[in-house]
C-alpha cells in the first residue's frame, strides 16, 4: 500500500511538470508569436516547487512543481514618462506643421513675397519723385500699388483659409480623442469583467495601453488605475475618464470682441480642459497665438501702410484739383468724436487743423482756409463729428460740403471755374476720411487704390505747396520705406514687416529644434520600455529549449513510473 501511495505520488509529480512547463511552452510561443506586435507587452511565467509531503518522520519529498504566476512585463512609470512624450512631441509637431504653413503662406524665401511688392511701390514713387510729370511713371505707381493691395489681400485670404482648416484639424482630433476615451471605457467593463479582481487579463491590458498611447497623441493625460483593474485618466487635474467611465471631450466656440475662440471642454458637464500639450492642445493653442496672431498682425500692418500713406498723400497735389471729391471712409455715427469708436472710421485722427484751398482756374487765384479739427477730448461738446465738419468746410466760399446717404464727406465747388486742393493737415482727418487719398479700405482685408487715382494717374499727389512739377510729396512717399514711424514704436514699414518675419522663422526655429528633441526623447524612451517590455527572440529561444527539455524530462519520468507500476502489478 506505502508502495502504491509513492508510485501515486510520483505520477502527480510527473503531471504536475508536464501540466506547468506546458504552460511555460504556451507562454514562451504566445511571446514568439507577437514579437513584431505594436503594443504587446512580453510575459513571463513563475514556477515553484509544492509544498513537500513527509513520508518518514523528519523525511520529506518533494511533490512536483506549480505555476505562482504568469506576468505582464510592464514598467508603469515608464509608460506614462512614455506617453508624456508622446504628447509633447505630437504637440511640437503639429504647431511646426502650422508654422511652416505660414512661412510658406508669406514666402519670404522667394521672390514673390510682400517685402518684394513694398520694394516695388517705394521705387515707383522714388521714380515718380525723378520725373513727376512723366504720365507714365504715374500709372507705374498706380500699377505697383494695386499689385501689392492683391497681394495683402490674397496674403489675408490664404491666412483664413489656413486658420478655416486649423478649425477643421481641430475638430478632427476632438472627435477622434473622445471616441478613443468611449474604446478606453469598453476595454475597462471588460477587464473589469475578466479579471474579477485577480488580474490576467493581458491581451485586453495590451490593447487599453495602446488605445491610451493613441489618445495621449492629442491631449497629456495621467492615469490612475483603480483597484478593480479600470483606469482613471486626467488632463492636469481633470478627469476625463472617471470610475472606469467616458466623461466626453467636445468644443465649444464663443464670440469674444468680434473674435471666435475655441476651448475644449468636458461633455460631461461643460468644465474647460486646460491642455497643455499633445496635437489637440497644440493646434487649439497655436490657432489663435500664430494663425490668429499672423491675421492680426497683417490687418494692423496694412492699416498703417494706407494710413501713413494717405496721411502723406492727402495733403499734396496732383496735377490738378477737384472739382468735386468723395471720401472714400464711412463713418458710423455722424455725431461722434471722429476719434470716437463709435465713428467707426477705422482710423484715429488727432487734434490738429487742415488747410483746404479754392482756386479761380480762369485767374489762377487762390483761397486758403484753415479747418479746425478740435479731438483734444477736453470739452465733448465740442468734439469734431463728421456733422461739425462738414458745417465748417460749407461755410468756405465757393465749397459745398455734405455728407452721402452711406456716411461719406463730398466736397463740392460751387461753379466749374474752383476747383480743391488740400494741404498742411496735422490732424490726419483727411487720411481718416479718405479724402484725396491714395489708398482705399482699413485693413488687410479691404485695401485697395482709389479708383479716382487709377481713373486719372494726374491726381498721384506728387507735388506740395502747389508747385507745378514739384516732387516732395512723392519723396515723402518713397521715404516710408524707411521712415521712422510713432505709430510703430520708432520702426519703419519695412521693418516693422522684417521683425515680424523674423519672428516667426525664430518660432519655427524653436519648434523644429523642440520637435526634434521631443523626437528623440520619445525614440530613447521606447528603447527602454523595449528592453523592458519587449520580447528578445534569443532569451525566449532559451527559455523554449529550457522547458522544451523540462516536458521531456517529465514525460520520461511519468514513463518509468509507469513501468514499475507494470511491475508492481505483474507481482501481485
Amino acid at each position: 500500500k506505502t508502495n502504491t501511495m509513492g508510485l501515486t505520488g510520483a505520477l502527480q509529480i510527473g503531471r504536475s511538470g508536464l501540466l506547468a512547463n506546458q504552460a511555460a511552452l504556451e507562454v514562451t510561443g504566445n511571446n514568439l508569436a507577437n514579437i513584431a506586435t505594436p503594443g504587446y507587452h512580453r510575459q513571463s511565467i513563475t514556477l515553484t516547487p509544492i509544498k513537500d509531503q513527509m513520508i518518514q518522520q523528519g523525511i520529506f519529498v518533494g511533490r512536483g512543481v506549480a505555476i505562482q504566476q504568469i506576468v505582464r512585463q510592464v514598467n508603469e512609470a515608464l509608460e506614462q514618462r512614455l506617453r508624456g512624450d508622446i504628447s509633447d512631441e505630437a504637440a511640437t509637431l503639429a504647431r511646426q506643421g502650422v508654422l511652416q504653413q505660414i512661412e510658406s503662406i508669406h514666402g519670404e524665401l522667394t521672390d514673390i513675397d510682400l517685402t518684394t511688392e513694398l520694394s516695388e511701390l517705394f521705387n515707383a514713387f522714388s521714380e515718380l519723385a525723378n520725373d513727376p510729370n512723366d504720365f507714365s511713371l504715374r500709372t507705374l505707381v498706380t500699377r505697383k500699388a494695386e499689385s501689392l493691395s492683391q497681394f495683402i489681400r490674397n496674403l489675408r485670404s490664404e491666412l483664413v483659409n489656413l486658420r478655416s482648416q486649423t478649425d477643421t484639424d481641430i475638430d478632427d482630433a476632438a472627435k477622434a480623442a473622445d471616441d478613443m476615451l468611449t474604446r478606453i471605457e469598453e476595454l475597462n467593463q471588460q477587464i473589469v469583467k475578466a479579471e474579477n479582481g485577480s488580474g490576467g487579463a493581458h491581451a485586453l491590458r495590451d490593447q487599453r495601453d495602446i488605445l491610451l498611447q493613441e489618445l495621449s497623441q492629442y491631449v497629456d493625460i495621467s492615469i490612475v488605475e483603480q483597484g478593480n483593474g479600470a483606469v482613471d485618466v486626467f488632463v492636469g487635474a481633470m478627469p476625463i475618464i472617471l470610475n472606469g467611465k467616458s466623461r466626453g471631450l467636445e468644443l465649444q466656440r464663443e464670440t469674444i470682441d468680434g473674435q471666435l475662440s475655441i476651448s475644449l471642454e468636458v461633455k460631461a458637464d461643460g468644465t474647460r480642459v486646460q491642455a497643455t500639450s499633445g496635437r489637440l492642445g497644440a493646434l487649439v493653442a497655436s490657432r489663435d497665438t500664430d494663425v490668429t496672431a499672423a491675421l492680426d498682425f497683417l490687418d494692423s500692418f496694412a492699416n498703417n501702410l494706407i494710413y501713413e500713406v494717405n496721411r502723406i498723400h492727402s495733403q499734396g497735389q496732383g496735377v490738378s484739383g477737384f472739382d468735386s471729391v468723395t471720401g472714400a471712409t464711412r463713418v458710423t455715427d455722424a455725431t461722434a468724436a471722429l476719434n470716437d469708436v463709435a465713428a467707426g472710421i477705422g482710423f484715429t485722427p488727432d487734434h490738429g487743423s487742415f488747410q483746404i484751398h479754392v482756386t479761380q482756374k480762369s485767374t489762377g487765384q487762390r483761397v486758403s482756409s484753415q479747418i479746425a479739427v478740435d479731438l483734444d477730448g477736453i470739452n465733448a461738446a465740442t468734439d469734431t463729428t463728421l456733422t461739425s465738419l462738414t458745417a465748417s468746410i460749407d461755410a468756405v466760399a465757393n465749397l459745398s460740403a455734405t455728407i452721402t446717404a452711406d456716411g461719406r464727406l463730398r466736397i463740392t465747388a460751387d461753379a466749374n471755374d474752383f476747383e480743391i486742393s488740400f494741404s498742411d493737415d496735422s490732424s490726419g482727418v483727411l487720411a481718416a476720411l479718405g479724402i484725396n487719398t491714395f489708398f482705399t479700405g482699413s485693413g488687410a482685408g479691404d485695401i485697395g487704390v482709389n479708383p479716382t487715382v487709377t481713373a486719372n494717374p494726374g491726381k498721384v499727389a506728387a507735388a506740395t505747396e502747389h508747385v507745378q512739377g514739384d516732387n516732395r510729396a512723392a519723396l515723402a512717399l518713397a521715404n516710408l520705406r524707411n521712415a521712422a514711424l510713432d505709430a510703430l514704436g520708432g520702426l519703419s514699414l519695412t521693418e516693422t514687416w522684417n521683425r515680424h518675419i523674423a519672428d516667426f522663422a525664430v518660432r519655427l526655429g524653436q519648434t523644429s529644434e523642440a520637435a526634434e528633441a521631443d523626437t528623440l526623447v520619445r525614440e530613447s524612451l521606447e528603447a527602454q520600455q523595449q528592453s523592458f517590455s519587449g520580447v528578445n527572440s534569443d532569451e525566449e529561444a532559451v527559455n523554449l529549449l529550457s522547458y522544451q527539455r523540462a516536458y521531456q524530462g517529465s514525460a520520461r519520468f511519468l514513463t518509468v513510473v509507469d513501468e514499475l507500476f507494470q511491475t508492481l502489478l505483474g507481482l501481485l
